[in-house]
């Protein structure tokens, strides 16, 4: 498996265009409202990342038990993963029971964001299963990156949810 610069700019061409979506969505608004953009983000996001899982829904599940800590106890999470995100993808979408899906968000994420730290603390090299098997790039601070922006914008949105 080939890693290096290259292998991530799958990842980053990706969040771009989902930047860029964003972008387009507010200005097509006619106003900036950071949790209406956190929430067009958060819909491309999971759409995006979850269906690339889903096209090899077994090579996913395999790469995610290596470093998943729920994955190394429940096999099936690893399956149900792609499926909860592009459920998610779709609530942030059109704007349904934004709660719980933040809520579950949160959840998936942390859980995400703590195996990865684990693995690099450890300095294993493992492939990263964020876009599935199609694109070959290692568990990284950009692996580690994506999970705390994702957690990062879950939170706060519990929080102004909640409120």
């Amino acid at each position: 498996m080939e890693f290096g610069v290259k292998s991530h700019k799958a990842v980053v061409a990706i969040f771009l265009s989902i930047t860029l979506f964003t972008l387009i969505r507010q200005w097509m608004y006619g106003s900036w409202h950071g949790m209406r953009a956190m929430t067009d983000f958060m819909s491309g996001f999971f759409l995006i990342f979850g269906f690339f899982k889903i096209l090899n829904i077994k090579g996913f599940a395999a790469a995610y038990k290596k470093y998943n800590v729920v994955a190394w106890y429940i096999p099936a999470y690893a399956y149900a993963v792609p499926f909860i995100q592009v459920s998610i993808g779709i609530t942030y979408l059109t704007r349904h029971i934004l709660l719980l899906s933040n809520v579950i968000n949160l959840f998936i994420m942390t859980i995400g964001f703590i195996s990865i730290s684990i693995k690099l603390i450890k300095k294993e090299i493992l492939p990263c299963a964020c876009l599935g098997t199609f694109f070959k790039h290692p568990l990284s601070i950009l692996s580690l990156f994506e999970n705390a922006l994702m957690v990062g914008m879950a939170l706060s949105m519990v929080i102004y949810h909640a409120i």
